[in-house]
């Protein structure tokens, strides 16, 4: 036993000092570097250069908010595409970009109205606001991805992105993508959405990226702060499983 307890005893007290250490590093850092550096996505890391072709071409984006709502179980997915949405409209609006969004749930057209009214306010252009490119399509799924394809008019966009609860409906858009040439990108975290997805476009976004894509699109620090709460809160998980663990070897 006490042969056990000695490196069982040093092991907690090392991840301790580890996770103490990591906690004390990130609260020192400046935000400004944690907000450009803390969480990478390969798969967002290219839409500044798709918006500066969008305002050299005039043409719009299309934003796909899915068919997710506020009140069921997908919120909290919903929430996470809204984050991600405004990052977008930030940047659309500042290259005179005009997006085109689409909702597949009526509870999330004001709450994307008000984020694309807000974005031409913060750039001081108000008057070209139109709460008509905020499109509320189908409850459904495959009505939702078939009515989202001609709204988002992907002959005449240069890029449609895919961001919160989508199904395997998603190909839909995926596909009318890719015959026009279009770009195409997705945030999602459903197994069927991924599945429909991986085959199109390597530019995805899965799993618990899509509620790290707000953050690393908007470099808000309030997404940032919270993003960074989440990997601390998580080792903390971590840690706690691993002492009880020991804990349990070390009465057995």
């Amino acid at each position: 036993m006490n042969d056990f307890l000695g490196p069982t005893a040093w092991a907690v007290l090392s991840l301790l000092l580890t996770t103490v250490l990591l906690v004390g590093l990130t609260i020192l850092r400046r935000r400004r570097e944690l907000a450009a550096s803390f969480r990478e996505i390969p798969a967002l890391s290219e839409l500044p250069e798709e918006l500066g072709r969008a305002a050299e071409t005039g043409s719009p984006i299309h934003i796909a908010l899915g068919r997710g709502g506020l009140g069921s179980v997908d919120t909290v997915t919903s929430l996470a595409g809204l984050q991600v949405l405004e990052g977008l409209v930030d940047a659309a609006v500042s290259y005179d970009v005009a997006p085109v969004i689409t909702v597949g749930d009526p509870t999330l057209l004001p709450l994307a109205q008000d984020l694309l009214r807000r974005a031409y306010e913060r750039n001081e252009a108000s008057e070209l606001y139109d709460p008509g490119r905020v499109r509320f399509i189908a409850p459904a799924a495959t009505a939702y991805a078939a009515g989202a394809v001609p709204l988002g008019a992907p002959e005449d966009v240069t890029a449609n992105v895919a961001a919160g609860t989508f199904g395997a409906e998603v190909s839909f858009i995926a596909d009318i993508s890719s015959r026009h040439g279009t770009a195409k990108r997705g945030a999602v975290d459903t197994a069927q959405a991924i599945g429909a997805l991986y085959p199109a476009t390597s530019r995805l976004a899965a799993g618990e990226e899509l509620y790290a894509a707000g953050a690393e699109i908007s470099k808000r620090e309030k997404y940032v702060t919270s993003l960074i709460t989440e990997d601390i809160l998580r080792c903390l998980v971590v840690l706690a499983i691993l002492v009880a663990a020991a804990l349990a070897l070390i009465g057995s």
